[in-house]
């Protein structure tokens, strides 16, 4: 039985028949539905089939007592309200029977207008208690739903910390020393004037997820999806001591996932990718109204001009980037100097090729 029912439940735990009878007769008549039990163990049966608003119970019984019922009950149940009764009222059992979760306590013999004062009261704090707990429930799945909402529009590490915060995001960043990866693929343009707009989305779609998840493998920030490519971040928003490597190795994998993927599906996709790690600003831009987490600076820059420097399959990383790898661990070809489009200078670039 369950609580839509309109009419409170009272279950009497009482080994004295004359007093459940007597109990019983006055509360009926005040319109409670009324269980009754005679012992400690009858008692948490009846709790289990018809799940009582209030438990009048008494303390001293036979097989299980008052406050060994309480307590079982409590371990499951802080809602249902509970009064317990004794002829046998010191100050310590008192205080116990309060402190085990009672709500209410009172002496034999009662008198049956305070009883019912008692019982009024203890009804009232359990139904607030069973409202509150309904409303958290209410409030944890609004929480878990705005929690997915955004999940899929951020990357985890923003959202966690957007949710930790205990005021709201506003415009502004810091600076941060991170690596940053541009990714995109090769030959999708002509491939969208052949097919069917949502065909190219279909093939769009499979090749950015398995993108995705090699870069979130290493705990990269995926900060956005640039049309037909991707640009993530490593350092920012969680610092990460080793975030260089994270970016290279989130880009073989990219590069070899989509590679296996191609040799069981038609048509698909090479990748080109571009690596450096330099100084950026990370934080919200935009409106207060509107705004993206996100990196500015000449290093998001420079990241994006390498991708486009490279031939299909290619990775290729900044001189900057290859200086913080661990000696040894990559495969690393150098392409010598070029210039790239917004710099006066040559930089000099290398070529990934894989793990050692």
């Amino acid at each position: 039985m369950s609580h839509s029912h309109k009419t409170p439940c009272i279950l009497l735990v009482d080994d004295e028949p004359a007093t459940l009878q007597l109990i019983r007769k006055i509360l009926q008549a005040d319109g409670y539905q009324i269980v009754q039990a005679v012992d400690g163990l009858d008692a948490l049966e009846r709790i289990a089939q018809y799940v009582p608003d209030l438990i009048l119970l008494d303390v001293v019984m036979p097989r299980m007592d008052g406050m060994a019922v309480l307590r079982k009950l409590r371990e499951q149940d802080k809602v249902t309200g509970v009064i317990m009764a004794s002829a046998l009222t010191s100050e310590n059992l008192v205080v116990q029977a309060m402190l085990d979760g009672a709500d209410d306590f009172v002496s034999k013999p009662f008198t049956l207008k305070n009883m019912r004062v008692r019982i009024r009261q203890t009804l009232e704090k359990s139904r607030l208690r069973r409202e509150n707990v309904h409303l958290q429930r209410e409030l944890q799945v609004a929480h878990d739903k705005i929690r997915t909402i955004l999940g899929r529009y951020m990357a985890a590490p923003v959202v966690e910390r957007l949710l930790a915060s205990p005021t709201l995001p506003s415009l502004g960043g810091e600076r941060q020393i991170a690596t940053v990866l541009f990714m995109d693929f090769c030959d999708f343009t002509p491939l969208s004037h052949e097919l069917e707009p949502d065909r190219v989305l279909d093939i769009l779609n499979d090749h950015l997820a398995l993108a995705t998840a090699a870069i979130q493998a290493e705990e990269g920030t995926i900060d956005k999806y640039v049309g037909d490519g991707i640009m993530a971040l490593f350092n920012a928003p969680v610092a990460q001591s080793d975030h260089p490597l994270r970016a290279v190795r989130a880009a073989l994998a990219l590069r070899d996932s989509v590679a296996a993927w191609a040799a069981h599906h038609q048509p698909s996709l090479n990748v080109r990718v571009g690596i450096h790690t330099g100084e950026t600003v990370v934080g919200n831009i935009g409106t207060p109204e509107l705004m993206n987490y996100t990196a500015i600076g000449d290093a998001v820059n420079l990241a994006k001009r390498l991708q486009e420097e490279g031939d299909d399959n290619a990775i290729i990383a900044s001189e900057s980037t290859v200086q913080l790898l661990p000696p040894d661990w990559v495969d690393i070809a150098p392409q010598g100097s070029r210039t790239v489009k917004g710099r006066q200078r040559p930089v000099a670039i290398y070529q990934l090729n894989r793990l050692r």
